[in-house]
């Protein structure tokens, strides 16, 4: 988990400042965030892996490769 600042919000897209250490901008579209938010709130940004998702997405891309090795 990791803690960002939201810098603005503008067009639909958000800049956040993270406080990792490196106080780098990240980008998102604005509706990522939760209900409510505005600029200078602070949120926290979670991370997690989709193995089924990943798998899911592989076997699909799969799928279009072996199809077009049989043309």
């Amino acid at each position: 988990m990791v803690r960002a600042t939201i810098d603005r919000i503008e067009d639909g897209i958000a800049v956040l400042i993270l406080h990792s250490g490196s106080h780098k901008p990240v980008v998102v579209p604005s509706v990522l965030l939760p209900d409510g938010c505005r600029e200078g709130d602070i949120v926290t940004i979670t991370l997690e892996r989709d193995p089924v998702g990943t798998r899911q997405e592989y076997d699909r891309i799969q799928e279009q490769v072996d199809r077009l090795k049989k043309r």
